[in-house]
């Protein structure tokens, strides 16, 4: 049907709904982040609780959308998720008090979001990629870190000629009205579907590979050793991100600086986060799981001290771009690791697994350091607490094994 292999625009395509998915609520919500708190004259903390609450849902939600992505069509999964996701940004421009506004975070957009986001994606191109999957997940991963670039400048702009309510439901109407069309009509499950084979071969004896692995029940999963040490590694990466990222706009306008730069500083860092996905992609192609990893938490540490420690504004942007690559590399290595340990086949329903013994370590960062914000009058402390969560993570790397990972 295709002259060429189709497999490379699944990946395009996976990079634009990673866009939308983590972009909209994620990167946004730092722009959106001040004019919250004087809407709804709420403290930091409960501002900040705000992703949390999205990420303990969503660590609700993930096992059952793990096991979704596992046995069903991924691009009918992607067009629910699309609609629940543009529902859930439309809702919360009509929310009247901030305790509204998290019960719409933490249920329908997160809803939306599992489904329309990393974990099907992520699945989707495991079914096109085996040998190639490491470097497909890795440019999926881009939309993520490219949203943030993006995005944020769209939304002070849009606030600025509309309102923050008027400009989430804008983002609601595009992504029920483009992205889920998009969805249905372009996403194609499988090689299969379009008489193409995994990785594009000419002959389809590699697409043969996921049903010769053994599917993987709970117990059988939980068993793996490096299933906690990979749990515990990036959960502990994310809450340091979370303790620190979700709050650079605010710091940076505390800083003197204007909401122009506050919102220039978090492109920035998605900047550095998307060079992070193509430079750590690449680095576990040539090293082991261990020396990668490792590299990625020693320069997001040390970006975060950077951060804490500069008030040049120049300098600050750099000490952003060098904690946002080291952080860049989390989430392609976790799909690239889980993949590894567990086979595309059980990929799912790991990962979905992971996702809720993650989120009580994860969701700590953000209100922890609005909460020290509140209590101190300021981030110091907050981000050097975060910079000792990675060094906790660069600890467990040592009881790192993923199989058939290179020799350290």
């Amino acid at each position: 049907m295709f002259k060429s292999f189709y497999g490379w625009k699944i990946v395009w395509a996976a990079a634009l709904i990673n866009f939308f998915s983590i972009g909209l609520p994620f990167y946004a919500f730092s722009v959106f982040y001040i004019h919250l708190q004087e809407e709804f004259n709420a403290s930091r903390f409960l501002i900040s609780s705000t992703l949390s609450i999205l990420i303990i849902a969503g660590g609700v939600f993930a096992p059952i959308c793990g096991h979704l992505v596992d046995r069903y069509s991924i691009k009918k999964i992607l067009s629910l998720g699309s609609l629940l996701f543009g529902l859930g940004l439309i809702a919360l421009g009509f929310c009247q008090n901030y305790f509204q506004f998290l019960i719409v975070y933490g249920t329908i957009l997160s809803l939306g979001i599992t489904l329309f986001g990393n974990l099907s994606t992520a699945k989707l191109i495991s079914f096109w990629f085996n040998k190639k999957n490491g470097t497909a997940i890795g440019y999926a991963a881009l939309g993520i870190s490219l949203s943030g670039v993006f995005i944020p400048p769209l939304a002070v702009y849009l606030i600025s000629v509309f309102d923050w309510r008027i400009t989430y439901m804008i983002f609601g109407a595009f992504i029920i009205l483009v992205m889920m069309p998009f969805c249905r009509f372009f996403i194609i499950n499988k090689p299969s579907e379009v008489n193409q084979n995994i990785d594009g071969a000419e002959s389809s004896g590699d697409e043969s590979l996921n049903t010769k692995v053994e599917i993987m029940d709970f117990w059988a999963i939980i068993k793996v050793p490096a299933f906690w040490i990979l749990i515990i590694i990036f959960s502990l990466q994310f809450c340091a991100n979370l303790g620190v990222y979700s709050h650079i706009f605010p710091y940076v306008t505390d800083l003197g600086f204007d909401i122009k730069k506050a919102g220039y500083a978090v492109s920035v860092g998605a900047f550095g986060a998307a060079l992070g996905k193509i430079v750590f992609g690449k680095l576990i192609d040539i090293f082991s799981a261990r020396i990668t990893l490792w590299i990625s938490i020693i320069i997001q540490g040390i970006g975060i001290l950077l951060v804490s420690s500069f008030s040049s504004y120049n300098l600050l942007l750099l000490a952003v771009l060098a904690m946002s690559l080291g952080l860049g590399g989390s989430v392609p290595l976790m799909n690239i690791l889980f993949s590894k340990t567990f086979s595309p086949v059980n990929f799912g329903k790991a990962l979905g697994m992971a996702v809720p013994f993650m989120v009580p370590i994860q969701v700590v960062g953000g209100p922890l350091s609005g909460w020290l914000f509140d209590t101190f009058g300021n981030y110091d402390l907050a981000f050097s607490l975060n910079a000792g969560v990675c060094f906790i993570a660069f600890l467990f790397v040592f009881m790192l094994n993923v199989p058939s990972d290179k020799h350290s």
